[in-house]
Parts: structure tokens; C-alpha cells; sequence
């Protein structure tokens, strides 16, 4: 019996030796005194600046523009800080005791964001769902400065929220003019993602007036610019370094996909709004036609004595409300908002969303067939 233990253990030697040996074989070796080899790099760049003075001057562009908004775009840090409660309780705790006297231990959140400063006062425009609930904000300016943050006003429909830093020397991006941005043209994606600051990305507006979510309040630029966790709140600007968007969503297969080609952007108008809304009134206030709506079916087209489906019905309306004031009325079909289209009544919540209160609007209607055109001054939403 020993000596057969014997004998495997000697073979089972010599099996691994055998292995160990092939190894050595058939690994590369390195010479102990290496041979010089030939190495002929190339001389120079296949193309001087001069042979591609077009794709140059683009280049040198595109890094001056770059350049002068850097300085507006922020990051944003905001924390949360809650207490451990019942629903928390480290199981730990039931084997050795709670520690500290049974006191809930606190616990921190934290979010990363982006923003933009669009005053020299020090007001940053960024997302609600950035700084939505947050005990602490926190803004760090590409020149490392760091400022607490206060937030003036949070609009968590169109999520828009307005923050203010005080600082000196504070340089600010201009608020374009979302309604003429075109499909095609060529956009910038700038912020924090994933914390890495002054983080820059290029696309093109790939559609207008996109719902990112069904019940959507606001109709969204889509551009494929890449946009990832932590761009939220940072700017889409256009090649004159204005603002025409604050990026907002993605779209995505799964939360572990990431960004897929396709982002979404609040117009600037929409944000504008709500900005203007702050500095004037000191707080967001929404802006209100009074009147309840619905679709058009086909069916209910032809009730109406219309062919298209395109516009919203007026089913009733709020008394004393600016509807009514403009002589607005039931089975009203709303097809224009000062000259734009409207194709459902979520189009008619978008425009709201883009007017400040006591502004004069003109409603494109179809009534009985005919159309005409009214004049409401829209007022502001009562309290919910």
C-alpha cells in the first residue's frame, strides 16, 4: 500500500514538472544582451494646417468657443441628510445592541450636477431633480472657486430650478431663443459628468418638440450630443455660445445602459420663464389659461365639422378666467398659440410653460367650422 502512494505521488512529480517545463518552452524569452532593432518613425503629419485650411479654421473654432463659455458652466454638489430611521436598522444592531444610546445614526445623500450662470449677480439655472429636496448646495466654478448655494425657486413641472452664488467676477452665458433652433444644427453638451468636470460634447439637434415621458409638460430638444449622470442641469449652448437648452434626461433601455444616442434638453424658453418668474415675483409662478381640453378623435372632428385631428377641444371653462375674459367657449377648437401650431392639448401646456404672466396672446379657433382669433392675457395659475 505505501509503496503504490509511493509510486502516484512520484508520477503525480513528475506530471507537474513536465508541465512547469512546457511553460518555460513555449514562453517568449527575452535575450539576455537584446539586439538593436530598426525603427524608421514617420517624418511629420500627413497634412499641413495649409492643405486643410477649411477643417483648420473649424477646429480653431470650435476650441474658442469652448473656451469662452467654459467659465459660466458649474458643477453642482447637494446633500441630503437624514436620519436612520425603523426601516433602516443595521442588523448588526440586533446581535450587539444599538450603539451611541439607540440614537438613529445620520445618514448623507449626495447628488452630482451640473448648472449655468446666467447673471453677473451670481443666478444659476440647473434641474429640480439636481437639488430637489437637499440640505446643502454646493457650486464649484471651473476656476476651482466653491460657493453654498441658495435656491430661489424650483419649477419640479418643467424641472427647472434657479439657485444664486455671491462672488466677484462672475462671467454668464446669454439665454437664446429656443424657438429658432433648427433640426440639423449644430449643438454643444457641457457639465459634470460622473464628476469629471468641464466635460464637453458635440451632436446636432436631432428633433424638436419631443415628450420624453407620456404625460410630459414640456416638448424637449432631442440631440445626440452625449449627455451622462451628472450632465443634468448643464447647457446645451449653439455655436454663437448661447444657451438654448438646460440637458435634462436620457434615453435608456435600463438605469445601468447609460446614454444610448439620444438626449433631451428643456428649451431655453422654458427655463427662461421660470427664471424671470423668481426675479420678478421671488418665486416660480405657473401661467394659466383656465380651460379643460381633450383630443381630438376623428369622430369627435366630425361632430365639430372639421377634418384634422390636430388641435384640442375645449370642454369647459374656469369663470372670471382668462379664457372666458378672451370669449373662449365650450367645443372651441384651440388650433394656433400666437402663430405656433398646436397638435393636442400637451402642445397648449408646453406653450404655457414658455409665457410669463400677463402676457397677450393671440389663440388661433375653430368654431362651428369657422375660424377666428382671439386675444387672451394669460394670467397665473391659482394654488393646487
Amino acid at each position: 500500500m505505501r509503496r503504490a502512494i509511493f509510486i502516484i505521488v512520484i508520477l503525480l512529480l513528475l506530471a507537474f514538472g513536465a508541465f512547469r517545463v512546457g511553460q518555460w518552452l513555449v514562453r517568449p524569452r527575452i535575450e539576455a544582451t537584446p539586439k538593436p532593432t530598426a525603427y524608421t518613425p514617420a517624418d511629420g503629419p500627413k497634412l499641413d494646417t495649409r492643405d486643410v485650411p477649411k477643417l483648420t479654421a473649424i477646429d480653431e473654432e470650435y476650441t474658442v468657443l469652448v473656451e469662452k463659455v467654459l467659465p459660466a458652466v458649474v458643477s453642482i454638489t447637494s446633500k441630503r441628510i437624514t436620519q436612520l430611521g425603523p426601516a433602516g436598522i443595521n442588523p448588526l444592531d440586533l446581535l450587539y445592541g444599538k450603539r451611541r444610546g439607540g440614537q438613529p445614526q445620520p445618514q448623507t445623500e449626495t447628488s452630482l450636477g451640473s448648472g449655468v450662470i446666467v447673471s453677473r449677480e451670481g443666478h444659476v439655472l440647473t434641474n429640480n431633480h439636481v437639488v430637489e429636496g437637499m440640505n446643502e448646495i454646493v457650486v464649484q466654478l471651473s476656476d476651482e472657486r466653491t460657493f453654498t448655494a441658495r435656491l430661489l425657486g424650483t419649477d419640479p413641472d418643467v424641472d427647472i430650478a434657479v439657485l444664486k452664488i455671491d462672488g466677484p467676477n462672475l462671467d454668464p452665458l446669454p439665454i437664446g431663443n429656443s424657438d429658432n433652433v433648427r433640426v440639423g444644427q449644430l449643438v454643444f453638451a457641457i457639465g459634470n459628468p460622473f464628476g469629471l468636470s468641464e466635460t464637453v460634447t458635440a451632436g446636432i439637434i436631432s428633433a424638436k418638440s419631443r415628450r420624453a415621458m407620456r404625460d410630459a409638460t414640456v416638448e424637449y430638444l432631442q440631440t445626440d450630443a452625449a449627455v451622462n449622470q451628472g450632465n443634468s442641469g448643464g447647457p446645451l449652448i449653439n455655436l454663437r455660445g448661447e444657451i438654448i437648452g438646460i440637458n435634462t434626461a436620457i434615453y435608456s433601455r435600463s438605469e445601468d445602459a447609460g446614454w444610448m444616442g439620444i438626449s433631451f434638453a428643456v428649451p431655453s424658453n422654458v427655463a427662461r420663464r421660470a427664471l424671470d418668474s423668481v426675479l420678478k415675483r421671488g418665486r416660480i409662478a405657473r401661467s394659466y389659461l383656465g380651460v379643460t381640453m381633450t383630443n381630438l378623435s376623428p369622430e369627435l372632428a366630425a361632430s365639430l365639422h372639421t377634418d384634422s385631428t390636430e388641435g384640442a377641444v375645449v370642454t369647459d371653462i374656469v369663470p372670471g378666467s382668462p379664457a372666458e375674459r378672451a370669449g373662449v367657449r365650450p367645443r372651441d377648437i384651440l388650433r394656433s398659440f400666437n402663430g405656433r401650431p398646436l397638435r393636442d392639448m400637451s402642445a397648449l401646456r408646453s406653450r404655457l410653460n414658455e409665457v410669463d404672466i400677463g402676457t397677450r396672446v393671440e389663440l388661433g379657433v375653430i368654431r362651428e367650422g369657422a375660424e377666428m382669433r382671439l386675444t387672451a392675457e394669460i394670467g397665473e395659475a391659482p394654488k393646487r
